[in-house]
């Protein structure tokens, strides 16, 4: 999920579970360590995409990083809480050092947690694998989610005085959470069988949950001759309109797929990757792969992002393999397209 709903997550687990034991410091500190994983992000920002690609989502998401580094923050955060109350007997005793360590292993542990039902991809058992796992239920960022959260955390910045209250209003947001990415996985589960009826013959089927909520899907069949990209709502219901993307298999994008950039976009995309070459003037070749899991109807069908290198008429490369990103359409009548496709109204 977004670094927004990964704060106000761990505020609320920290709300839920460690209010009446810490204070109202206790959400602060959760909204902090809840963001702690995701700034592996730096990675990306100093050595580029590439380098984003393989370490984010990574070590700080690995399900033993709660386990190992949060027993050493909340040990930190105790001391800092001793530090600035030293007149108070309550801050010294065991019970608040554990419940600082809870605390910090909870929010590091469900950042993860919480990832894996995007499609991006979690490490969650580095180092152990770097596979990337993941469970498409949900969109990386849903107003509806992380409006959930605000709300908990809203009711318990007004119960002041209630602890016992604003702890249960949170644990009762968390199991609504629960149960709503619960839904968005059957949604996936049920897209996928639906897609496959209708697409009619043997396929590698696939759905993917599009932007800001769980309802509408990006489907993928793929077959030995093509890769076939659609979209399915369950709020609206139809047949879906595949369009196909024959196979390709021109020497040039086998010189590229060879490279090390192929190997890490490829382990990035978890394997689902739509090749193409488009010839140039020059005489070559310009090879381009998209990540198929993420697209929506138009100029961004095949795919957000990917990577392109050039290919020479000689059958070698021109250039470096780079990164290249698609613009999105965010005018407004592609968003009532949307909302019309999604809905049906």
């Amino acid at each position: 999920m977004d670094s927004v709903t990964q704060m106000l997550f761990g505020a609320t687990v920290a709300q839920a579970g460690f209010r009446r034991t810490l204070g109202r410091k206790a959400l602060v500190a959760g909204a902090a360590i809840g963001i702690v994983p995701d700034l592996d992000v730096v990675v990306g920002w100093v050595a580029g995409p590439f380098a984003s690609w393989e370490h984010h989502r990574g070590l700080t998401h690995s399900i033993f990083f709660g386990p190992l580094a949060g027993p050493l923050i909340g040990w930190g955060l105790w001391r800092l809480h001793r530090r600035l109350t030293r007149d108070r007997a309550d801050v010294l005793d065991g019970e608040t050092l554990r419940a600082w360590i809870w605390l910090s292993v909870l929010a590091l542990i469900t950042h993860p947690l919480i990832d894996l039902f995007t499609s991006y991809g979690t490490q969650l058992l580095w180092p152990l694998t770097t596979t990337r796992f993941a469970v498409d239920a949900l969109p990386i960022i849903d107003p509806v989610y992380s409006a959930a959260l605000l709300a908990a955390l809203i009711f318990g910045a007004l119960a002041r005085s209630k602890a016992r209250l604003a702890q249960d209003a949170a644990a009762a947001v968390l199991i609504a959470i629960a149960g709503y990415t619960l839904a968005g996985w059957a949604i996936n589960e049920r897209v996928e069988r639906v897609a496959a009826a209708d697409f009619g013959r043997p396929a590698a089927v696939n759905a993917y949950p599009l932007l800001f909520q769980p309802y509408y899907r990006r489907v993928v069949a793929v077959t030995p001759e093509a890769t076939h990209v659609g979209y399915y709502s369950i709020l609206n219901p139809k047949r879906v309109a595949w369009h196909a993307y024959p196979r390709e298999d021109e020497p040039s994008i086998a010189l590229v797929r060879d490279t090390p950039e192929a190997a890490l976009f490829d382990w990035f995309s978890m394997g689902h990757v739509l090749w193409r070459a488009v010839p140039t003037p020059d005489g070559g070749m310009r090879v381009e792969a998209t990540d198929l899991r993420y697209g929506l109807p138009g100029e961004t069908d095949r795919g957000f992002w990917g990577i392109t290198a050039g290919v020479g008429a000689d059958n070698r490369l021109s250039g470096q393999v780079e990164v290249f990103r698609l613009p999105r359409n965010a005018t407004g009548a592609a968003l009532r397209r949307f909302w019309a496709d999604m809905t049906g109204w």
